[in-house]
């Protein structure tokens, strides 16, 4: 059986993974606005919350380290362990947002101009990372359907990422989109596809979790 600071231990850092994902989903969706020439101005406040972030993943990180050193059971040793990969994970989104974002720069230095079909498939893809995220933060009762929901979502990321580059490629070929833009919006969506695999890592430790605690 757990000790009670150890289950109060474990709910401030839910708490506070919870903070941090929240903080990685405006970086997200400010990004794909930052990227798209929708809102520029939002590249410092996307850049001052990666800080944030990469701040608590350090301090949860000692926190959860400090902590195993002292846990003697193993299911407490399994949901530190696992509370230890999410934040990693969550850092890891945050650090894809920001080149994301930061992607901007070269937008604005070469003068690259999206098409509006580059334009839409930007905005599907913040939609469907909007969602994803709002599934991460709302766990339902079901944890099993609540991870095949987020697993669902992963997979439509990929199976975006594969039609938007296929898109990109009609594209260049059609003289639509420049070589410039073209690299960009390659790079992207790699990173796009990779906070979808990161969300899912999220969930694979959630469900962990919540197996371990039943």
């Amino acid at each position: 059986l757990f000790l009670i600071s150890t289950v109060a231990l474990i709910w401030s850092i839910k708490k506070e993974l919870n903070r941090m994902i929240g903080m990685t989903k405006e970086n997200v969706l400010g990004a794909f606005d930052v990227f798209a020439g929708v809102n520029t101005g939002k590249l410092g406040e996307i850049e001052e919350r990666e800080e944030y972030v990469d701040f608590l993943n350090k301090e949860i990180s000692k926190y959860i380290t400090s902590a195993v050193s002292y846990e003697n059971t193993k299911v407490g040793s399994k949901i530190f362990n696992c509370l230890y990969t999410i934040t990693s994970n969550i850092e890891r989104i945050s650090d894809h947002a920001i080149n994301i974002a930061e992607y901007s720069n070269m937008i604005r230095d070469k003068q690259i101009v999206f098409s509006k079909f580059a334009q839409a498939e930007i905005m599907e893809m913040q939609k469907i990372c909007d969602q994803m995220f709002d599934v991460l933060l709302n766990r339902r009762e079901d944890v099993i359907e609540w991870h095949e929901h987020i697993a669902a979502m992963e997979q439509k990321i990929d199976d975006l990422t594969e039609n938007y580059r296929n898109n990109m490629y009609d594209r260049i070929q059609s003289g639509i989109c420049s070589d410039e833009g073209s690299i960009l919006f390659s790079e992207m969506l790699t990173d796009f596809e990779r906070i979808g695999d990161h969300a899912l890592n999220i969930s694979n430790q959630m469900l962990k979790i919540a197996m371990a605690e039943k």
